[in-house]
Order: C-alpha cells, then structure tokens, then sequence
C-alpha cells in the first residue's frame, strides 16, 4: 500500500517531461535473421553510427496516433551473433534518439521504416 503519492498539476508533469524527446535511450534485444549472417555482416552493422531513419507511424499503433513520418537517430549498433545459431541469431544493442520505435527499426514495418537492420542486411529480422 503506497502512502507518498500525491496529487500533482499539469505544470509539474511538464516539467518531469520537458527534455524527454532529446534523451537518448539505449536497448538490447534478441534478433531473428532470415539468413546466415557472416562476420562481414557483424563487421558492417558495426561500423555504423548515427544513421537516420524515415519511420511512418507503425501499424501496431495507427489506430492511436498520428500518421506521421519521424526521422530519428540511430546512434550506435553493436551486434553479436549467437554461438550454434548458424548465424540466424544475434543480440543487437541500439542507442537511439528517444521516440525511435525499436522493433520496426529492425523489421521495416512492411517497408515504413527505411533504413532498417532488415533493409540493410538484406534479409528478413525481427525481434524475439
């Protein structure tokens, strides 16, 4: 039972969330190839940083915002396959600018998130 909370203004939230957008976040998921990836590829997604993304508003959420297109930063990747996948799996880590939806950046969204580790890599990816 929680007795510390306390009713707030919209004044105060502003202000919690002011600055939000500019942070970066930074991320670690398991990633499902459609190919055997080679350690060229490993290398490649490796040396990229900051690139920019197109990203239209995803499927999964177009019933609840704006259809929009937001370019946003991808940082930094660091990817890793997996030892005995036969190179179908690998940990990828992303640090991005914050609003950047991760899941569509690795699968494409059906092609409204360009570039993508998919579009990239030349193979199908998703996130498991």
């Amino acid at each position: 039972r929680r007795r510390d909370i306390i009713a707030t203004d919209k004044k105060s939230v502003s202000l919690l969330q002011e600055g939000a957008e500019e942070k970066n976040k930074k991320y670690k998921c398991v990633v499902w190839f459609g190919r055997r990836l080679t350690e060229a590829d490993v290398r490649m997604v490796n040396a990229m940083a900051d690139v920019v993304t197109r990203q239209k508003t995803p499927m999964r959420v177009l019933h609840r915002r704006a259809g929009l297109v937001r370019e946003r930063t991808i940082y930094k990747m660091r990817m890793q396959l997996q030892a005995r996948s036969g190179g179908h799996f690998g940990v990828l880590e992303l640090e991005t600018e914050a609003g950047t939806y991760i899941k569509e950046f690795v699968h494409g969204d059906l092609g409204r998130t360009h570039p993508s580790v998919a579009s990239i890599l030349g193979c199908d990816a998703d996130i498991l």
